[in-house]
């Protein structure tokens, strides 16, 4: 079955979330999910065919979505970009920031460059975007804010060292926003995806990147996020695999246990590639 021949459930009135990286992957399958929930969606991304793509079949099979095509690389292209989407298409009740690019690339090889441009993307312009929603949607005493963020960026791994960074800013960054948040009545969650099965390693910079253990799909990822978005109390932290709490615990109570497992794991790979 296409994402065409699903059928379109109206059932959340005029809610309008935008969702930023959703021309593909988690982006896209959130587009979806919210769709079958009567949400309106505003879809972000800078691959334009891609995007525009995606908001047609929404809109053929019954749903209501546009498309903005943004770089969030470009700072000059986030600035007022809430300003506008709720200038086209209404004021926003949700913001899922979503996008994101990653690099393999040991400590070594990362050049200042790559880490900078990781940094622009996946934490300078998520933490603008929910800065810019916060502002509007705090006079309105109402509004939801989701940052998918990854397991990685609780524990960094290593040979995507730059990436874990991204995602550690963006976990402290979002328990901050949580706080405050709060104070205008705007509840902040945040997603902590282990890896998921879809072009985005493809895309990966440096070395080719391949997930080690489970894997998720990103419809298993978009049902959290939309199901945590339209649930009376947002979760704080999203798992869409449960079992990553183990992981958790271990690192708050047993770092140096969880440290030297996760350099045996290390040092296995690098005997089985030599």
């Amino acid at each position: 079955m296409t994402p065409e021949d699903i059928p379109i459930r109206l059932k959340q009135g005029n809610l309008r979330a935008l969702i930023t990286g959703a021309s593909s992957g988690i982006g896209e399958a959130t587009a979806w999910e919210f769709v079958r929930q009567g949400v309106t969606v505003v879809l972000v991304s800078e691959q334009e065919k891609a995007l525009i793509s995606v908001a047609q079949s929404l809109c053929a099979a019954g749903g209501q979505a546009s498309a903005m095509v943004v770089d969030l690389a470009q700072p000059e292209q986030v600035v007022g970009l809430i300003a506008r989407a709720e200038s086209e298409s209404g004021p926003l009740d949700i913001l899922v920031n979503n996008a994101g690019i990653g690099m393999s690339a040991s400590i070594l090889e990362t050049r200042q460059s790559d880490l900078r441009h990781l940094f622009e993307v996946n934490f300078f312009a998520l933490a603008e975007l929910s800065r810019q929603a916060l502002a509007v949607m705090a006079p309105r005493g109402k509004g939801r804010i989701l940052n998918v963020s990854s397991a990685a960026g609780c524990f960094g791994s290593p040979t995507i060292s730059a990436y874990s960074a991204t995602k550690g800013a963006v976990h402290t960054f979002t328990q901050a926003l949580r706080i405050e948040a709060r104070e205008y009545g705007v509840l902040v969650g945040e997603v902590l995806p282990i890896s998921v099965q879809t072009r985005f390693f493809d895309s990966v910079k440096g070395e080719k990147y391949r997930p080690q253990g489970r894997v998720l799909t990103a419809e298993t990822v978009a049902r959290s996020i939309v199901r945590n978005a339209l649930s009376r109390r947002l979760r704080a932290e999203i798992l869409p695999y449960p079992a990553l709490r183990i992981v958790f615990v271990l690192n708050a109570m047993w770092p140096d246990l969880l440290a030297r497992l996760a350099h045996w794991q290390y040092a296995r790979s690098l005997r089985n590639a030599s």
